[in-house]
């Protein structure tokens, strides 16, 4: 056994992937919500015997190591490893590939990286400013300490030279890591408030820098940030989560901010499960990742949700994959009396009054509402502006139970009829459907579905006989029926092996590679079936199965119906095909 079935071996699947979302036990498997697409009836499933999940509404599947890389993005060396620690096993002969092996390097630049700038801010006279200015601006020495502040002198090639010589990293890796801009011999980062942009796993994979008070702020702007790499993107980080995680878990809701100082700032005031994003937009991956610790989403961003389209958007995608989203309504006068322009200065000129502002967010719907109303008013011609703003959303909403109640209330404060709302609704509908459809019939076809009617039947009567252990009577029942090449060839090794096995381990193992994993698939489906059951399922797909043959036969024999003796047969063969169908 090599060191990855050594790992594959050890490693409890179901533990590993409840850490991610809940699983229900479900016969021999275990099932939950798909984390890879939204759903609200889960198709999910988990097999402990084999180590395998499959989701069945978006057919993602494999094992504990293509978990870990569909869901954290991570190499499969990255996930070995991981997963080797968590079982105990000492990696000897893995060699990590190229590609791994510049990663690890670009994050161990990172790493170094927001080191010395926090040594530099906290430990070095270089620093003595930045720690005045923070402390200025509220920032205390626990948050300094908590989301490892730091600091970038004020000079070209400080840390290049600290990286180059005494740590032997190379140009291009500090260049590829985003630490030295490319095609220079320069510090990106210079005479800036440092702020690491750690992943959800703690990583450094990249840094935000402010620039220091009096400096030029045309020379390279008020922020910059590491440009995209290999190990940092923009959209799929979270700031704050690593080390803000188990506040989050705990509450099952967060709160999410537009900046790093704004989340720093919430921290202190004392609203703990927060994060902050690059923009006013959630991503999908973004979304993702808040999907497996909470189900609720509070938004406090410096944008203008009514009017800003990519906030619209990312609002959308959050909701398709099953999370509430609420809003901090900082225009309210009572909520809000002095008027904070951002979370930042909330958090730290009013804590008590953040707190308060959070706990009454209100869903994202009342907030389009009351936005729209204010904006518009409520004449003859505003009226027709709110409907047009809204009703397109309101067509977007998924539960028919929530879009009720919007309607209803949307019509108590236009004062027209609940039906008028959902007619117009309609052409709002219509109209956009109109406006995104392809220009093509070929752009609007549907994928077909390649697998023909034997095809399906067999896969299905194998199933049953796969999850009820019942191999032995597969070879000596439907084998002359099987006719599909692949499961021909599925019956052929099992029937070398005798089939007398029931253990799914044993059923799998004598089979090749390019055969095990759609076998491997017939085990996560759900039967659920009794012993009475079971016999009843099989003997009705056993004559679905030779209706099937039957068909073939027919099909086969009416281009020769005039021949000698065809025609008899023929007669035979619709004769039996009709008893068969009684019999269903």
């Amino acid at each position: 056994m090599d060191q990855v079935e050594e790992v594959k071996s050890k490693i409890d699947i179901v533990e590993l992937i409840s850490e991610y979302l809940p699983l229900k036990k479900a016969g021999r498997n275990w099932k939950g919500l798909c984390p890879f697409h939204g759903e609200k009836t889960p198709s999910f499933m988990v097999n402990p015997e084999l180590q395998i999940f499959k989701c069945f509404g978006c057919s993602v599947g494999g094992d504990a190591f293509s978990f870990l890389q569909q869901m954290e993005g991570m190499e499969f060396g990255e996930a070995l490893k991981l997963l080797a620690k968590r079982t105990g096993v000492t990696l000897t002969s893995y060699r990590p590939s190229m590609t791994e092996e510049r990663k690890d390097r670009l994050l161990s630049a990172n790493t170094l990286a927001r080191d010395y700038y926090h040594f530099v801010l906290t430990k070095h006279a270089l620093g003595k400013e930045a720690g005045k200015y923070l402390d200025k601006r509220g920032v205390t020495g626990d948050s300094v300490e908590r989301y490892k502040l730091g600091f970038a002198p004020d000079g070209w090639d400080f840390l290049m030279k600290y990286l180059e010589g005494k740590k032997s990293f190379k140009r291009e890796e500090l260049s590829g890591a985003g630490l030295v801009v490319e095609g220079k011999s320069y510090d990106r980062f210079r005479n800036r408030i440092m702020f690491p942009l750690n992943n959800h796993r703690g990583q450094t994979v990249g840094f935000a820098g402010r620039v220091m008070p009096g400096a030029d702020e045309t020379a390279g702007g008020k922020y910059v940030n590491t440009p995209e790499t290999e190990v940092y993107h923009k959209g799929d980080l979270l700031y704050g989560l690593d080390v803000n995680k188990t506040e989050i878990k705990t509450a099952g809701w967060v709160v999410v901010v537009e900046g790093e100082l704004d989340s720093i700032a919430s921290w202190q005031a004392g609203v703990k499960n927060v994060v902050a994003i690059k923009g006013s937009a959630l991503t999908l991956k973004q979304v993702e990742i808040l999907r497996r610790y909470v189900d609720t989403v509070v938004l406090a961003l410096d944008a203008d949700l009514a009017g800003d389209a990519a906030a619209r958007r990312g609002i959308e995608v959050a909701q398709k994959q099953g999370l509430i989203v609420k809003i901090v309504n900082a225009g309210s006068e009572e909520l809000n009396p002095k008027k904070y322009k951002d979370p930042g200065e909330w958090g730290i000129g009013d804590p008590e009054g953040w707190i308060k502002a959070v706990e009454a967010a209100i869903p994202i719907y009342d907030f389009y509402l009351e936005s729209a109303v204010k904006r518009h008013g409520l004449d003859a011609v505003g009226k027709t502006k709110v409907g047009r703003e809204l009703l397109p959303l309101w067509a977007g909403i998924d539960d028919e139970i929530m879009k009720a109640h919007y309607v209803k209330k949307l019509a108590g404060i236009l004062e027209v009829g609940e039906e008028d709302v959902r007619k117009q609704m309609e052409k709002a509908i219509n109209t956009s459907t109109s406006a995104t459809k392809p220009s093509t019939p070929e752009a609007a076809k549907l994928p077909e579905n390649t697998n023909t009617r034997r095809e399906m039947v067999e896969e299905y009567l194998i199933g049953l006989a796969v999850r009820g252990g019942q191999i032995s009577k597969l070879l000596k029942e439907a084998s002359e029926l099987i006719k599909s090449a692949f499961w021909v060839k599925v019956l052929e090794t099992w029937d070398k092996h005798e089939g007398k096995t029931t253990k799914e381990k044993d059923i799998v193992a004598p089979l090749p590679k390019e055969l095990r994993e759609r076998v491997e698939g017939l085990f996560l489906a759900e039967d659920d079936l009794n012993d009475t059951e079971w016999e009843k399922e099989w003997g009705k797909q056993m004559k679905i199965l030779e209706m099937v043959e039957i068909e073939e036969e027919i099909l086969k024999c009416l281009p020769k119906a005039e021949e000698s003796g065809v025609a008899q047969k023929l007669k035979k063969l619709i004769s039996r095909k009709a008893e068969l169908t009684r019999d269903r």
